[in-house]
């Protein structure tokens, strides 16, 4: 009798205990598959800026030897300052930030972590972690943001997906949703060069980070008390020696060089800034205070609108421009240039935006026709209409010129 045949008639019909045997078996098996990581719902991109890059007769860093950086304001998504802010190169512990936020967006703070062999022989620096140590997931963040815990990244790639590769995907997914797209990562420490990123790449990353409800206040601990090792400092310099400080991650590799991601708010504003590859230190953490200092003195924020008003028979055209916010060097000025003729446009446009007599953009203004009278057929109410709206265009410049927010 073939295996097949003898396999089928002894399972064709199961006895009460072989069918309860056969059950815990499978329970066995499905519990111990990882559950799928739910994906991110909330990651985005930050906001389009209107101003795409600095113009060159604006403020800038003067003696800056960093290889790359970049100063973000994320508000409005500018990029105020930057050199080769673009090249993607190896940044070291810095990609710990998105290993951060791609386990926050699955998992929650106060979660239990049993730890296993994947903390075993990981080079680099840590936290002290052993197999069969139960850490929280807030712990754990704080080891791999404050101490740059290498372990205790793996630790948590595991405990979130599965395996260390599979949350790689995750974290390159996470990282497209954000709006950087084509990363091949390799390591969720940092520990490998081949992570290849941009100092404009951190920067948007750290942007979502810093938005994160959860993950935001742990970016700011200046200290952080973890199991075994009790109430230790943050690397992380610039959040003692800078007021205003808000994060965000250091980062060293022979490759990369001294590394940082800074972060700092004053009112309503908040700025990022990412420096690769800066020298000895403390040079990262003195170019970031440069960095940040310039943004917050030497540009400041303008907000700018406009409305004007069409007169015609029986109505009115208004052309609007929204309220827009916009980060421009503090001592130059900023106008919208709208179109003030004889007669109403024909539908939206797109109104220049000038700073200092330059043109740095252009802003939607929309044609609002709800007080327009109604159309007619009637000859004599379009004659009538044509030549009251003759006269109205004989005062339109002044009074238009008036309605200019």
């Amino acid at each position: 009798m073939s295996a097949r045949r003898s396999m089928t008639r002894q399972t064709g019909a199961v006895g009460p205990h072989r069918a309860v045997w056969w059950l815990a078996l499978l329970a066995a098996v499905w519990t111990s598959i990882p559950a799928a990581s739910p994906p991110a719902q909330a990651l985005e991109p930050g906001p389009t800026p209107l101003i795409e890059e600095p113009l060159p007769s604006w403020p800038r860093p003067i003696g800056m030897e960093a290889a790359a950086y970049v100063l973000l304001d994320t508000t409005s998504g500018q990029v105020l300052a930057a050199r080769n802010a673009d090249e993607r190169r190896p940044v070291a512990s810095t990609v710990k930030v998105l290993t951060a936020l791609t386990a926050l967006e699955r998992v929650d703070l106060d979660e239990e972590v049993t730890v296993g062999d994947e903390v075993l022989d990981v080079p680099g620096s840590g936290v002290g972690l052993q197999p069969g140590d139960t850490w929280t997931v807030e712990q754990l963040i704080d080891g791999i943001i404050a101490r740059s815990g290498n372990e205790a990244a793996e630790a948590l790639a595991v405990h979130v997906a599965g395996s260390v590769e599979e949350f790689l995907r995750l974290m390159e997914a996470d990282a497209a949703a954000i709006g950087v797209r084509g990363l091949e990562l390799v390591s969720v420490s940092g520990l490998d060069d081949d992570n290849l990123l941009s100092a404009q790449d951190l920067a948007m990353l750290s942007q979502a980070a810093l938005a994160h409800e959860e993950l935001a206040p742990v970016l700011a601990r200046r200290e952080v008390t973890l199991p075994g090792e009790g109430t230790v400092d943050s690397r992380n310099l610039l959040l003692g020696s800078y007021a205003d400080a808000t994060g965000v991650k250091t980062g060293f590799t022979a490759a990369a060089g001294n590394s940082l991601i800074g972060s700092a708010a004053r009112g309503e504003r908040e700025l990022v800034t990412v420096i690769l590859d800066a020298g000895d230190d403390p040079a990262r953490f003195d170019a970031a205070r440069r960095l940040l200092d310039l943004g917050f003195d030497a540009y400041t924020v303008r907000s700018l609108s406009a409305s004007l008003g069409f007169s015609v028979a029986g109505g009115a055209l208004v052309l609007e421009v929204a309220e827009t916010d916009l980060v421009l060097p503090a001592a130059d000025e900023a106008v919208l240039e709208l179109p003030i003729a004889a007669r109403p446009p024909e539908g939206d446009a797109q109104v220049p935006v000038v700073s200092d007599g330059e043109e740095v953009g252009r802003l939607p203004a929309v044609l609002d026709r709800s007080r327009q009278p109604a159309p007619t057929d009637d000859p004599a109410a379009q004659l009538g209409r044509a030549a009251v709206d003759g006269a109205y265009a004989v005062l339109r410049a002044r009074a238009a010129s008036q309605e200019l927010g």
